[in-house]
């Protein structure tokens, strides 16, 4: 199931696969396309955001959502077009978080490091066979 706004297709031109300090995995796949969103800085002011990268990510639970590169003072961070999920990647690290029950917030749902850099993505491994 892919929960979140999300194109209809996605052409993975990588993947990664990272691992949480207890042996719990995340999939993440990397792809383009256009997209336009909007940065409110500190100040109030509104700025737009054009970005082609975005991500499909498979959460350890099995869930899985597009989410499109925000501006982001530090590291590279990527949100569903409803705000309900933030991934972010730092170096070799990244977070991934869903909107808490109340709407106040993020509430942490993995956390880990690179182990694998995958060659060829996944969607390709399976139109291979």
């Amino acid at each position: 199931m892919v929960v979140g706004c999300a194109t209809w297709t996605f052409t993975p031109i990588r993947s990664a696969r990272f691992v949480s300090e207890n042996g719990i995995y995340l999939h993440v796949d990397y792809g383009r396309e256009e997209h336009e969103s909007t940065f409110t800085a500190p100040s109030g002011v509104t700025l737009p955001f054009r970005t082609k990268l975005k991500v499909r990510v498979t959460a350890p639970d099995g869930r899985r959502f597009v989410a499109w590169q925000v501006m982001s003072p530090r590291g590279v961070l990527y949100k569903t077009d409803n705000g309900h999920w933030e991934y972010y990647e730092e170096g070799t690290g990244c977070i991934l978080a869903e909107r808490a029950d109340d709407g106040d917030g993020y509430e942490l749902r993995f956390q880990g490091v690179l182990c694998a850099n995958l060659k060829e993505p996944t969607d390709a491994k399976k139109n291979r066979r």
